[in-house]
C-alpha cells in the first residue's frame, strides 16, 4: 500500500499543480472578460482584440488542461495578465 502511495505520489502532484492552474486560469479569465466589456470603449481597439485573442488562447489552454501541465498552463495565463495589466492601466489613466 505504501509502495502503491509512493509510485503514484509524483502524478498526484502533477495533477494538483494542474487543477489548482486551471482554476486559477478561468478566475483570471472570467475577470479579464468582465474588465474588457466594462472599459472596451475606453480602449484602443487593437489592444481589446489582443486581449481577446489572448483569452481564446487561455481557453483553448484550459479546454487541454488534460495534457498540459499546470506550468504550461500559468505560461499562458501569465501572457494573459501581463497584457491586460497594461491595457486596464491605461483605461483606469482615462477615468
Amino acid at each position: 500500500m505504501v509502495k502503491n502511495a509512493e509510485q503514484y505520489a509524483e502524478s498526484d502532484k502533477k495533477k494538483k499543480e494542474s487543477v489548482e492552474a486551471a482554476n486559477q486560469a478561468e478566475g483570471i479569465v472570467h475577470d479579464v472578460e468582465s474588465k474588457v466589456s466594462e472599459y472596451e470603449s475606453q480602449l484602443p481597439p487593437e489592444e481589446v482584440t489582443k486581449i481577446r485573442d489572448l483569452i481564446t488562447k487561455t481557453k483553448e489552454a484550459l479546454a487541454k488542461k488534460d495534457q498540459l501541465s499546470g506550468e504550461e498552463i500559468r505560461a499562458t495565463t501569465n501572457e494573459l495578465q501581463q497584457a491586460s495589466l497594461k491595457v486596464f492601466e491605461l483605461a483606469y489613466k482615462k477615468v
